[in-house]
């Protein structure tokens, strides 16, 4: 299939995740009506995913081939048909998924070209987004809001970098190719596992939901390395001054935000306004800033700031003195 040299490549990957989310089974109805309208919104979106689709309906007739049907089945029964034949499915279908998945990493220039050289892409956020990314090794990386990472290298060592903000990566097990990434000088080294990695102020907090991940900061005297070693349900602050901390966490409460809420326990107010407001292009403001000292427990759908400042008002920790279309303001009580 020929490349549109016109298509740049943030369109395509717009079109690659609209593909892969709509075949995915999960699109919810809001999804839809934002999909319809990113197709109207111009002309070269539905360019970008018709020529997607062309592309999986290409690989769907040569997968059905009766000639290449008919080898499968050959080699199907001469290799012990029973034990063999859904492993030789299993593959096929992956193979198709992994070429649709990561078809807008080989277009950028992900994989090595003729001239060996390899260049990198990179994924952005803006406020109240999140995107999923699947690179070619099967690997996938929900980025959060606000956020912007780049793909380095995904030849030998499988390197990414976190710029700013958060991401999720489920990392896809391969042992001789370890998956790494950086962040703020910091750098996070898994084989298969899923963990969280996120840039808060200039500190990196590292949160292990699955397998174990070891955190390392090179340093320039006498090459020496500050290095940890995370198990699951653990979370790590590595501090710019070098002082790192490790605790156990709730999970279910860290990665809520993947399911599109924020839970907080006891977290301070000033904490609860600043994730809101990270999802939201109305922000809540206290008059002349000052945020009263109380914590909160509460779980808030993302961005919905309207309800956590009435949820304030209603329980008398602050009163809504104004409110815009780009920010509510509260003064404390």
């Amino acid at each position: 299939m020929s490349r549109n040299p016109q298509m740049d490549d943030a369109l395509r990957s717009e079109a690659t995740y609209w593909f892969n989310l709509k075949r995915s089974g999960d699109m919810t109805a809001r999804d839809q009506r934002i999909f319809l309208s990113w197709l109207d919104r111009a002309t070269a979106h539905r360019l970008a995913y018709d020529e997607l689709e062309q592309c999986w309906a290409m690989l769907e007739s040569v997968a059905q081939d009766p000639e290449i049907m008919a080898a499968l089945e050959h080699d199907a029964d001469f290799y012990d048909r029973p034990s063999w034949w859904p492993r030789i499915a299993t593959m096929a279908a992956a193979a198709l998924l992994a070429v649709t998945a990561g078809w807008a990493a080989i277009d950028s220039g992900l994989f090595e070209t003729g001239s060996g050289r390899q260049f990198a892409q990179t994924f952005e956020t803006g406020v109240g987004e999140r995107t999923l990314v699947t690179l070619p090794d099967g690997s996938r990386v929900t980025l959060d809001a606000d956020s912007e990472m780049r793909v380095d290298d995904m030849r030998n060592k499988r390197a990414i970098a976190l710029l700013r903000g958060r991401a999720f990566f489920r990392v896809a097990p391969d042992p001789r190719h370890p998956f790494i990434v950086s962040a703020n000088g910091k750098n996070v080294r898994a084989i298969g596992t899923e963990f969280a990695v996120r840039i808060d102020q200039g500190n990196v907090v590292v949160t292990l939901v699955e397998g174990k991940v070891r955190v390392e900061e090179p340093k320039a005297i006498r090459g020496s390395v500050h290095r940890a070693d995370m198990t699951a349900g653990a979370q790590l602050v590595a501090r710019e001054d070098e002082d790192w901390s490790i605790d156990r966490v709730d999970l279910a409460k860290e990665t809520s935000w993947l399911k599109g809420r924020l839970t907080f326990l006891r977290d301070p107010l000033s904490t609860v306004i600043t994730e809101m407001n990270r999802y939201s292009d109305k922000k809540i403001v206290f008059t002349g800033g000052a945020v009263p000292d109380t914590r909160i427990v509460g779980v808030f759908k993302m961005g919905d700031v309207d309800s956590l400042a009435k949820g304030l008002e209603m329980n008398g920790l602050a009163r809504i003195t104004a409110d815009t279309d780009k920010e509510i303001e509260l003064s404390a009580k």
